[in-house]
């Protein structure tokens, strides 16, 4: 098989991480018979000094025409004096994931025994690593529900952010953490915020009904996500995958890869 990658380095960090990736993706590659054809393009940071906005229209339609789009890291410093929505992350992370209906996240959180000292985590509650992966929701929820921001009548300013959820897409980013279960220990964990958000009810229910009918064979727990966050300190060995939408998503993935040593060693799609 040939693939076409558009490699995206985006910044800071990003062109030293894809330095380091392409030669072993393309190493694995050769091994298992296929070859590879990739093309460089800016994004974030990069697109805005070299082309005037974080997602230039070329990178977009090298993105269209590749088999995957390999990303780096977008932001940083130098753009945050910026207004908000032209900001490298708001301005070229959502869009490409809106565009492209990348509407799962799969991160692996992976800590090998030997390497636990690497961790924050005191060993004795590690003892033998850490191994997890948080399935995200990706393209609803607060960051891409409807946002205002009004002045009122008496002079005060009102933001409003809309956490939006449909049964299909809880359907289908079920279906992704089905999948992945059934290739490790069979067990979802649900984080959401049910006691408060009408959202998480709906995630509930959807998440239930679509295990009981689809994969029985599937464990469920459903956790807070405050609750969540503690448990991933206190006992990470627990989880196998966890399944979110995208807000929560957002903070546990990150926490998850610091107590597996480092958001840097962590890799995602």
């Amino acid at each position: 098989m040939h693939l076409k990658i558009a490699v995206l380095p985006g910044d800071y960090i990003g062109p030293e991480v894809m330095a380091a990736a392409l030669p072993v993706l393309e190493a694995v590659l050769k091994k298992s018979g296929h070859t590879l054809e990739h093309s460089t393009h800016d994004v974030g940071g990069a697109g805005i000094d070299n082309h005037g906005k974080a997602l230039p229209d070329s990178t977009l339609e090298a993105c269209r025409a590749a088999d995957a789009i390999l990303f780096g890291s977008v932001g940083g410093p130098k753009w945050e004096k910026l207004p908000p929505a032209e900001q490298p992350e708001r301005a070229s992370l959502l869009p490409l994931r809106k565009h492209f209906t990348l509407y799962a996240n799969v991160r692996p959180g992976l800590l090998l025994k030997n390497l636990i000292d690497t961790s924050p985590i005191r060993p004795d509650r590690i003892p033998n690593g850490v191994d997890m992966v948080c399935i995200r929701e990706l393209t609803g929820g607060l960051y891409f529900g409807p946002k205002s921001t009004t002045t009122l009548a008496d002079g005060d300013i009102e933001a409003i952010d809309t956490m939006v959820y449909r049964k299909s897409e809880i359907e289908r980013i079920t279906d992704v953490a089905i999948t992945t279960a059934r290739a490790r220990r069979k067990h979802i964990t649900l984080v959401d915020k049910a006691n408060v958000l009408q959202t998480s009810v709906l995630w509930r229910k959807v998440v239930a009904d679509r295990l009981k009918a689809t994969a029985p064979d599937i464990a469920l727990t459903v956790m807070y996500i405050d609750n969540a966050a503690m448990q991933l300190v206190l006992k990470p060995a627990q989880f196998d995958v966890l399944l979110t939408e995208n807000m929560f998503g957002d903070i546990l993935s990150d926490e998850m890869a610091v107590i597996c040593g480092s958001l840097g060693m962590m890799a995602s799609a």
